[in-house]
């Protein structure tokens, strides 16, 4: 469950709020069968009303606050980017990516965006429950980095129907990221391995197609492998990396 940090903050700075209340685009939340999804975990182009959101002060605990806080530090100086971050309440369980930034966090890179209650689950979901909070923040920094980069964003997006190619690719990275974090503790990665699993869907006509089970597992396992047979490679090599895997790997129906 731990992310294996101290307790000692109280608080949390403006470009890593702690906050808000979930609204869904379609793509995200409305899957092929019409009926709305409890989790997902997805990269947005925009098209949702960010001041609309109810933003929360913390998580209502100060370990998890300052986990949180150290574990998105990390982040930030790994992908190089600064994304604003905030944790929500009510409304439907997910996390999301969006380009968009609020009034009160200016100069960062996008949003990431956390259901308090789902963000809870996954801490205490398993013993290693910490590794599936830091996997999916590591899922969506990946979409931030494909929203910062127009031609990768444009390719992966028209190399299939869906966002498929783009779901896939943030596990890949999220994969890579875990490596970096967790290569010597590999029960951490199968926790989150099996949670990405369970997000898989077979909705394959659907736009908002993220991969199947299988293909997420994959996929993610895929990023941690390059990381660990590849100790010396950067974000920009696994980026390229998995690109490739994804369009090469998967079908791209």
């Amino acid at each position: 469950m731990l992310l294996e940090l101290p307790v000692s903050m109280r608080r949390v700075g403006s470009a890593l709020a702690l906050s808000l209340a979930s609204i869904l685009t379609m793509t995200c939340s409305v899957h092929a069968d019409g009926h709305d999804h409890s989790v997902v975990l997805c990269g947005t182009d925009a098209g949702f009303d960010l001041q609309s959101l109810n933003i929360l002060s913390g998580t209502g605990t100060p370990s998890i606050d300052q986990a949180l806080v150290q574990e998105l530090q990390a982040q930030s100086r790994f992908f190089r980017l600064r994304p604003a971050f905030f944790v929500y309440s009510g409304g439907i369980q997910n996390a999301m990516a969006t380009p968009e930034v609020f009034p009160q966090t200016p100069g960062t890179d996008g949003t990431v965006l956390y259901q308090l209650d789902l963000l809870t689950e996954h801490l205490n979901s398993a013993y290693y429950g910490g590794s599936i909070v830091a996997g999916v923040i590591a899922h969506e920094f990946a979409h931030i980095i494909q929203f910062s980069d127009p031609a990768l964003y444009r390719r992966l997006s028209k190399a299939h129907s869906t966002v498929k190619f783009l779901e896939l690719h943030a596990d890949f990275i999220a994969g890579y990221y875990m490596g970096t974090k967790f290569g010597h503790k590999p029960e951490d990665l199968e926790t989150l391995a099996r949670k990405i699993f369970e997000l898989g869907d077979n909705n394959f006509t659907n736009v908002g197609h993220h991969g199947t089970p299988q293909e997420r597992h994959v996929a993610l396992r895929a990023g941690f492998r390059f990381y660990t047979t590849n100790p010396d490679s950067d974000i920009s090599a696994a980026l390229t990396e998995g690109e490739a895997f994804v369009t090469s790997v998967f079908p791209d129906f």
